[in-house]
């Protein structure tokens, strides 16, 4: 028998053997690479921003800023938000984010405020605001308190009557200290405020029916000064109309003395006689008369009464 194929026989089989074991090594080692960076590998979408912090080494990395892909080691943590614009409501709608603000007024009357406000993250500075904050909770533990607390200060240096006629300004010193507030709070570096906005002030009931009792009242007393004026208006016209015709009549009583004048100037300038005179004064006298009158001439003495007219009575 031939016994020398054996030896290269088992050389084949031990070299096949140890090739596929090399492959099977490859192959894990590929899996396992690629399942490591499948577990490394973190994305952001836009408008996120992340910071990585190392719990072994206490350090932290970043920030990183959305979109964008990068790697961290599986024992490295993450902290992450969004950048842009947020919209916080502080009021009784049923899909605000907080309640409104309870407050007392200078001169103890409670009423209760609804302010609103936006802001937004500069995503250069997150990690100053991931490492004072790094469970995110800045909003909830600062940013809304903050707003409490300077509502009801501010509201408290003005009385319930302030209150509502200077809403603007009552609003006005609320933005501005609240922004002063933030902008001078080292941990709220990253935290950029857009609008703050006093959004309503509700009363108490008892205020409110005050204030709609004054409101009544005010009415009223705008309606009688219109009556005042109005009446005075037309008492004034009626003796204005009065007066005119007063003067009017007197006028017409002057004229009319005139012209008698003149004509009895003239007739007797013309004739010399004060008897034509004198029939001319009664004939003057007669164009007034309501009624025929009976007179005897000769100068003798009426045997009627001649009857005289309202203007005679008068004197006019």
């Amino acid at each position: 028998m031939d016994w020398s194929y054996e030896p290269e026989e088992r050389f084949k089989r031990r070299r096949s053997t140890g090739i596929w074991k090399i492959v099977a090594v490859l192959i894990v080692i590929v899996l396992a690479s690629t399942i490591l960076i499948a577990l490394c590998m973190t994305s952001l979408s836009p408008g996120e921003v992340a910071v990585v912090y190392d719990p072994l080494f206490k350090s932290y990395s970043g920030p990183y800023i959305g979109p964008t892909v990068f790697l961290k080691a599986p024992w490295q943590g993450l902290i992450r938000d969004f950048y842009t614009i947020d919209y916080i409501d502080m009021t009784t709608e049923a899909r605000a984010d907080y309640p409104p603000v309870t407050a007392l007024t200078r001169d103890g009357v409670e009423i209760t405020i609804e302010e609103s406000f936006t802001y937004s993250i500069d995503p250069n500075l997150f990690m100053d605001l991931a490492k004072n904050y790094p469970r995110v909770d800045y909003e909830e533990q600062v940013l809304v308190p903050i707003m409490r607390q300077i509502v009801r200060d501010v509201t408290a240096s003005y009385t319930i009557e302030e209150v509502i006629s200077n809403r603007e300004e009552l609003a006005a010193k609320i933005e501005e200290t609240y922004r002063r507030r933030i902008e001078n709070d080292p941990t709220l570096k990253a935290i950029r405020l857009h609008d703050v906005m006093l959004r309503g002030i509700r009363l108490p009931d008892r205020i409110k029916q005050a204030i709609e009792a004054k409101i009544a009242a005010y009415q009223q007393k705008i309606a009688a000064e219109y009556e005042r004026e109005r009446i005075l208006t037309l008492a004034n016209a009626t003796a204005m109309e009065n007066i005119i015709t007063a003067e009017g009549e007197a006028e017409a009583i002057l004229l009319r003395a005139e012209a008698i004048k003149t004509a009895l100037m003239r007739i007797y300038n013309a004739t010399g006689d004060l008897e034509v005179l004198r029939i001319y004064v009664l004939l003057e006298q007669l164009q007034r008369v309501e009624r025929p009158i009976l007179i005897i001439g000769g100068g003798a003495t009426p045997l009627i009464t001649i009857p005289q007219s309202e203007d005679n009575r008068t004197g006019r």
